[in-house]
């Protein structure tokens, strides 16, 4: 008898452990939009969503267009694994839709404090390792 991969229900743990998470709605919400392609709404997001001090390090606008980079080099992305969770940080593995590298992982960190905005935020493919 082989074994079944339990990927339907890593999946449902990992999007339950997001939700449980600041970080991993302000994470779920910012991918939903990116996918959609709606720039306008991810402008708007990135707006609300960003602390101050993130947006002096890089625009809206700079921060914009390093997602529509992303999303024309890689298509969409797609939760693979969550790595790690906490209240205010999540860290993921996403696999993307097209492209060269076909994971990045992505680490968001929110504020403590309502209204939880994101003070750090990093996506960087996986590189394969030799072997691989």
């Amino acid at each position: 008898m082989s074994e079944q991969p339990q990927v339907p229900q890593q999946q449902g743990n990992d999007k339950i452990a997001l939700r449980a998470s600041q970080a991993g709605m302000r994470f779920i919400a910012q991918a939903h939009i990116y996918n959609g392609g709606n720039w306008e709404r991810l402008q708007q997001f990135i707006r609300d969503s960003y602390s101050e001090a993130m947006l002096e390090t890089q625009s809206v606008e700079g921060r914009l267009s390093m997602f529509q980079t992303t999303f024309d080099k890689v298509g969409r992305l797609k939760v693979k694994q969550v790595v790690a969770t906490h209240e205010h940080r999540v860290v993921i593995v996403v696999q993307t839709e097209t492209g060269e590298h076909p994971f990045f992982l992505v680490d968001l960190v929110v504020e403590e404090d309502y209204p939880h905005k994101i003070i750090s935020y990093s996506h960087q493919p996986l590189e394969p390792t030799e072997g691989n």
